[in-house]
C-alpha cells in the first residue's frame, strides 16, 4: 500500500485502458486528441479489441440485460451519455462490447497520458475506435466540448463518473460532476435549436465474477507478497483473507511512521487509521498550498485541486530546483493519497469473497510490484439504469445545483444498480 512510488516521466503503462489512478504524474497536457472513428479500422481492429477483452483483462463472457430495449427508446437525433461504474481496467472493452451488440457507435473519454504511449501509436488506435483525450488535472474545457458536441449531434458517448480505477467492484466511490455538467451544456445547446433532441444519461453497472476457482492463485500470490516483506511472517494457521488485512495492516504501519512519525495501531481499526492518514496529509498539503482545507469535498476533488497546482509548480521552470522537488515530493504524498483512498479498510472483512480479494491482492501487487492482473477468467454483467431525461431540468436553474442534483441522482442509481447486481 504506497511502499512503490510510481512517477512516469512519459512511459505509461503498455495497454488500454490502463489505471491512471494507480498512479502517475507527468507533465501538462500537451495537446488534445479528438475522435476519429472508422467503420474499417474498427473492422480491422477489432481481433484486437477481443484479444484484450477475452485474454488481457480475462473476460471471455459478458452478458447485458435489456439493452436492445433501452436504446429503441431514443430518438434518432437524441444523445445518450452512459456513465457506468469503473472498478477494472477491463470496463471499456466490456462497454465496447455492449457497443457491438446495440449496433451502435461508442465514443470514450479517456486520460490523455494514454494516447502518447508507443509513440502515438496508441493515441492513432484510441481515435479511431472513437475515443477522445481528458485532462483529468484540470477543467478540461476541451473535451467537455467535445463531449458536448457528440452528443448534441445524436450519439453514445462513454464516461466513467468516478475518474479512475479503485478495484472496489461491489461499491461505488463518490463520483465527480463531469457527467452532468457535459449532459447539461448539450442539452441547453440543444434546446436552443429548438428541436426537441433530448440527452440521457443512463447508469449502468458492470459486475464481476470470477468463473474458475482461483483460491490457489491467491494463495501462491499472498505467498510471494508475503515473501516480499523478509522480515514479517504471517501468523501460524491464518485464513487467506485475514493475512490479506493483516498484511495491510502492516503496510499502513510502515506509511504511519513514515509520515507521522509514529505507528498508530492501538488508535482504530484499519477504516479509521487510513481515513486519518488521508486526512492528515491532505490538510498538510491543502494548508501548504491551497492556503485553506477543503474538509467538505470529496477525498477525489481534494487531491484533483491539490495535483492541479502542484504539478503547475513542479513544471514552473522559472522556480529554483529546490521548490520544483518539494512540489514533486508533495506530488508523491498525494499519490499516497489515492492509493489509500482505494483501501476501504472494512471491504474484506465486510465480506471475503472471492471476489473481494483478488481485487485487494492485485492492488497489493499493483503497488508494490507495478504490476497486476485479473488472476482467472471473468464473467462481466453489465446492468443498464432507467435513463434520466436532462431536458426536463435544463431550464430549472443554475448551472451548478441542476448539476449538483443530477450527479446525486446518478450516484443513486449507479449504486443501487451495483448492489441489484450481487
Amino acid at each position: 500500500m504506497g511502499l512503490r512510488k510510481r512517477i512516469h516521466g512519459g512511459a505509461m503503462p503498455d495497454d488500454w485502458p490502463s489505471n491512471p489512478s494507480r498512479f502517475w504524474i507527468d507533465g501538462a497536457m500537451p495537446g488534445f486528441w479528438p475522435p476519429r472513428p472508422s467503420g474499417f479500422w474498427a473492422t480491422v481492429l477489432a481481433p484486437l479489441r477481443h484479444y484484450y477483452l477475452c485474454y488481457r483483462w480475462r473476460v471471455p463472457e459478458v452478458s447485458v440485460e435489456g439493452a436492445d430495449e433501452l436504446f429503441n427508446r431514443f430518438g434518432s437525433s437524441d444523445g445518450v451519455l452512459i456513465a457506468p461504474n469503473h472498478s477494472d481496467e477491463g470496463d471499456p472493452h466490456v462497454m465496447m462490447e455492449l457497443a457491438r451488440r446495440v449496433r451502435r457507435r461508442f465514443y470514450f473519454m479517456a486520460a490523455w497520458q494514454l494516447f502518447r504511449r508507443h509513440w502515438g501509436l496508441n493515441g492513432w488506435i484510441l481515435q479511431r475506435m472513437g475515443a477522445f483525450s481528458v485532462d483529468r488535472e484540470g477543467c478540461d474545457r476541451r473535451a467537455v466540448r467535445q463531449a458536448a458536441e457528440l452528443l448534441t449531434h445524436g450519439t453514445s458517448v462513454v464516461v466513467f463518473p468516478e475518474g479512475a480505477v479503485y478495484h472496489l467492484n461491489e461499491r461505488l466511490t463518490p463520483l465527480l460532476d463531469g457527467v452532468a455538467f457535459m449532459a447539461l451544456t448539450a442539452q441547453r445547446a440543444l434546446d436552443r435549436t429548438g428541436t426537441g433532441a433530448r440527452v440521457w444519461i443512463v447508469p449502468a453497472a458492470i459486475r464481476y465474477r470470477y468463473v474458475e476457482d482461483i483460491r490457489p492463485k491467491l494463495q501462491a500470490a499472498m505467498r510471494r507478497l508475503e515473501a516480499s516483506m523478509f522480515w514479517w511472517k504471517p501468523p501460524r494457521g491464518a485464513l487467506l483473507h485475514e493475512r490479506i488485512v493483516r498484511f495491510g495492516e502492516v503496510l499502513l504501519t510502515i506509511k504511519e511512521k513514515e509520515k507521522l512519525g509514529r505507528s498508530c495501531e492501538t488508535e482504530g481499526d484499519l477504516a479509521t487509521r487510513i481515513a486519518r492518514l488521508i486526512d492528515t496529509l491532505l490538510e498538510r498539503l491543502e494548508s501548504e498550498y491551497l492556503k485553506k482545507t477543503h474538509l467538505a469535498e470529496t477525498v477525489p476533488l481534494r487531491v484533483k485541486a491539490l495535483r492541479r497546482r502542484l504539478l503547475d509548480g513542479w513544471a514552473d521552470e522559472t522556480v529554483d530546483a529546490k521548490t520544483r522537488q518539494h512540489a514533486r515530493d508533495a506530488l508523491d504524498d498525494v499519490q499516497l493519497v489515492l492509493q489509500l483512498y482505494s483501501y476501504q479498510g472494512d471491504y474484506i472483512t465486510e465480506k471475503p469473497s472471492l471476489e473481494r480479494m483478488a481485487e485487494t491482492i492485485v492492488k497489493f501487487e499493483q503497488d508494490i510490484n507495478g504490476f497486476g492482473r485479473p488472476m482467472g477468467k471473468r464473467r462481466a454483467r453489465v446492468l443498464l439504469g432507467e435513463p434520466m431525461d436532462v431536458s426536463q431540468v435544463s431550464r430549472s436553474g443554475r448551472t451548478r445545483p441542476v448539476v449538483a442534483d443530477l450527479t446525486d441522482r446518478l450516484e443513486r442509481a449507479i449504486r443501487d444498480l451495483v448492489a441489484a447486481s450481487a
